[in-house]
C-alpha cells in the first residue's frame, strides 16, 4: 500500500483527529491570512501617504564650542570679522546641492525673533493677562507700571520667522499656511515681509506698506536700539484653526508670525550686542548653514542625494548630524505604521503558535501510534517513508484547511482590519494640523490625518502562495519534531512501548 493512500486511509477513520487538526490549522491560516493582508493594504497606503508628503534629509551642525570652528581676526577696515577654522557647508556649496538630480529645494533653519512692533495682534495671554488676573481672584489694578509696561509692551509683539526662500518653509510646504495675495521671501531680498490675512486686515496693511520693528528687554519690555524696517511683498491664510490656550503669548500665534528675510539676522544681533555692550562684529563675506534641509522629488531617492551631498568636496561632514525630514509623514501615517506592526505582529505569533500547538498535538498522537510504527518498520518500510505518510496526512489537512481559509479571509480581513484601524486612529481630530510650542516661542506645525485612510483588501496569488508556504513549512517542521522523539527507536522496543 502506498504512502499516499495509507495517508488517506488514516484521515479518513480518524475523523475526530482530523477535524480537530483541520480546526486549528483553519484558525491559524485564517488569521495568517488577515494579518499578510492588513499588512500589505496598510504598509501600501503608508507607501502613497509617504509619496504626497514632502520629505527629505537635514544636516544639522553639531553641538559644538564656537572656539572650536570659529575665530576673530580684522578685516581691512579693521572690524574684527569671525571666520571659520574648519571647512563647514556654506552658501556657496548649497549651489552645488541644488543641481543634484532629484533636489527640488532647500530650507535652512536662521531662527526666530521676537520683537515689537506696535501693531494690534491676535489676542494672547499677554493681552488676556489683566482678565486673567481678575478672575483667579488677583486684583490687576493693583499691578505695578511696569507690571503694566511690561503686559502692553508684550501685547503688540510678533514672531518673525527668519527664512531664505518662503515657499520650503515646512508651514507652506505642508499646506499649513497659503499664499494669497504677493509672492514669497525669496534668497536675494532684503528688508521685506510676508504677514497674514488677519494682521493685514487688523492694520489696514498690504502689499508695499512698511512693518516697523524693534527688540526689547525681555525683562523690563523696554525697547532698544535702532528699527528694522520690512516691506510687506506678500500675504498668506492659515487653513486651519490654530487651538489656543489663555496662555498662548502674541509672538506663538500663528496669526502674528511674519516671515522675514535673513537681512533681520545681523541687525537683530548686532543691536543686542550693542545693548548688553558686547563686541559688535562686521559682517561676514560668508554665510555658514548650521541647519539644511534638503527636500527630494522621491522618498526612495533620500540616500542617493544624501551620497551625493557627502561625496561635494571642501565640507568636513563630521561636525554634521544626518536624519530624515519625516516628522509630517510620521504623523500623517503613524495609525497605519501601527497597523502594519500589530498586523507583522500577529503574523509571526499565529506561525509561532502554530508550529508550538501542532508540535504538542502531534507528538502526543504520534505516541500513540507506537504500535502502527513499530508494524510499519517490522514490515520493512523505511523511517523516510514512514515520516512522509504523517507529513503528507497533515498536509492533506492543511489544504482544505487552508482553501477554506481563503475563502473567509476577505470577509474577516474587513471586520478585523476596520475594527483595528478605529482602535489606532482614535486619536483622529477636526484639524489637518497641530501646533506643537516645544520651546515657547517658535512653533511647529504639523499635518495629522483627519478621517481613516479607506484600505483595500485585495487577495493577491502571490500573498496566498506565501502564506501557503509557510504553512506547510510550519507543518511539516511540526511532524518532523514529533516524529523523530521516537523513530531512533528499535522496532521491537517500540512495539514493547519501551
Amino acid at each position: 500500500m502506498g504512502v499516499f493512500k495509507r495517508a488517506c486511509l488514516y484521515i479518513s477513520r480518524k475523523k475526530a483527529r482530523s477535524f480537530l487538526l483541520f480546526l486549528i490549522m483553519l484558525l491559524m491560516g485564517l488569521f495568517m491570512l488577515v494579518g499578510v493582508l492588513i499588512r500589505s493594504s496598510a504598509a501600501k497606503a503608508a507607501e502613497d501617504v509617504r509619496k504626497s508628503i514632502t520629505t527629505g534629509v537635514v544636516f544639522q551642525l553639531t553641538d559644538i564650542s564656537g572656539d572650536s570652528i570659529y575665530q576673530l581676526v580684522p578685516n581691512e577696515e579693521g572690524e574684527m570679522v569671525r571666520t571659520l577654522k574648519v571647512p563647514l557647508l556654506t552658501r556657496s556649496k548649497l549651489k552645488e546641492i541644488l543641481q543634484i538630480d532629484g533636489v527640488q529645494g532647500y530650507y535652512t533653519q536662521m531662527g526666530h525673533e521676537t520683537l515689537y512692533t506696535g501693531l494690534d495682534v491676535h489676542p494672547g495671554g499677554y493681552s488676556n493677562s489683566p482678565d486673567t488676573l481678575a478672575e483667579n481672584g488677583t486684583d490687576a489694578e493693583g499691578q505695578s507700571e511696569e507690571d503694566a509696561y511690561n503686559f502692553d509692551v508684550y501685547s503688540h509683539v510678533n514672531g518673525f520667522y527668519l527664512v531664505d526662500e518662503g515657499k520650503w518653509h515646512p508651514f507652506f510646504i505642508n499646506g499649513a499656511l497659503e499664499l494669497v495675495e504677493g509672492r514669497n521671501i525669496e534668497a536675494e531680498d532684503s528688508g521685506k515681509a510676508v504677514i497674514s490675512e488677519e494682521l493685514a486686515r487688523r492694520n489696514g496693511l498690504g502689499i508695499g506698506d512698511a512693518i516697523e520693528s524693534r527688540n526689547f528687554d525681555f525683562v523690563t519690555g523696554e525697547c532698544f536700539g535702532n528699527s528694522f524696517r520690512s516691506e510687506i511683498i506678500g500675504i498668506f491664510k492659515i487653513n486651519f484653526q490654530q487651538d489656543l490656550s489663555e496662555w498662548t503669548s502674541e509672538d506663538a500665534i500663528l496669526a502674528n508670525a511674519i516671515f522675514v528675510d535673513r537681512e533681520m539676522r545681523y541687525w537683530a544681533q548686532s543691536e543686542f550686542n550693542k545693548h548688553i555692550n558686547r563686541q559688535v562684529l562686521a559682517k561676514e563675506s560668508y554665510e555658514t548653514l548650521d541647519n539644511l534641509t534638503v527636500f527630494v522629488e522621491d522618498p526612495l531617492m533620500l540616500d542617493s542625494v544624501k551620497e551625493k551631498i557627502l561625496a561635494i568636496d571642501g565640507v568636513d561632514w563630521s561636525y554634521y548630524d544626518f536624519k530624515e525630514y519625516d516628522h509630517d509623514y510620521k504623523v500623517a501615517a503613524g495609525p497605519l505604521n501601527m497597523m502594519v506592526t500589530l498586523s507583522t505582529i500577529l503574523i509571526a505569533a499565529m506561525a509561532i503558535g502554530l508550529l508550538i500547538v501542532l508540535s504538542l498535538i502531534l507528538t502526543m498522537w504520534i505516541r500513540g501510534r507506537k504500535r502502527e510504527i513499530g508494524i510499519l518498520s517490522s514490515l520493512g518500510i523505511k523511517k523516510q517513508a514512514i515520516l512522509a505518510q504523517f507529513i503528507l496526512e497533515s498536509c492533506l489537512v492543511a489544504v482544505a484547511a487552508f482553501l477554506l481559509a481563503g475563502v473567509l479571509a476577505k470577509p474577516v480581513t474587513g471586520v478585523m482590519g476596520n475594527g483595528l484601524a478605529k482602535s489606532v486612529n482614535a486619536t483622529i481630530g477636526d484639524q489637518p494640523y497641530e501646533v506643537k510650542n516645544d520651546n515657547l516661542t517658535e512653533i511647529q506645525v504639523n499635518k495629522v490625518p483627519t478621517e481613516q485612510v479607506a484600505l483595500k483588501y485585495d487577495l493577491m496569488p502571490g500573498t496566498i502562495v506565501l502564506v501557503f508556504f509557510v504553512m506547510l513549512l510550519v507543518t511539516m517542521i511540526s511532524v518532523g519534531i514529533s516524529y523523530l522523539r521516537i523513530s531512533g527507536q528499535r522496532p521491537r522496543d517500540i512495539l514493547k512501548g519501551e
